[in-house]
């Protein structure tokens, strides 16, 4: 199981509005939606085999966002809880709006 979600980048201890991802396979589609080439410039292409070398490292990957104070988190569920604090769940932000349709 995988995690995903996002933080603030002067408080990374808070994951905020997390989602579970039962594979990898699955953790790809939810960033390739989220990173839609329309909303968002990544330095690097997002491809499954990198997200594969990333998770294999057992730390949590962050992709910051440029403009804002944020970046998404993603990993392991174990690894992100064993560094992560606190979940914090809002409406105030729905990060389906800036995914592809």
């Amino acid at each position: 199981m995988f995690i995903v979600g996002f933080i603030k980048t002067d408080r990374p201890e808070v994951l905020i509005n997390p989602v579970q991802c039962r594979n990898e396979v699955d953790l790809y589609t939810w960033l390739a939606s989220f990173f839609s080439d329309e909303n968002f410039k990544l330095d690097s292409p997002l491809t499954q085999e990198v997200i594969t070398k990333s998770l294999a490292e057992q730390v949590p990957i962050r992709i910051a966002i440029a403009g804002y104070q944020a970046a998404i988190v993603f990993g392991e569920e174990s690894v992100i809880n064993n560094n992560i604090e606190r979940v914090f769940n809002t409406d105030l932000f729905d990060y389906k709006d800036l995914m592809a349709k």
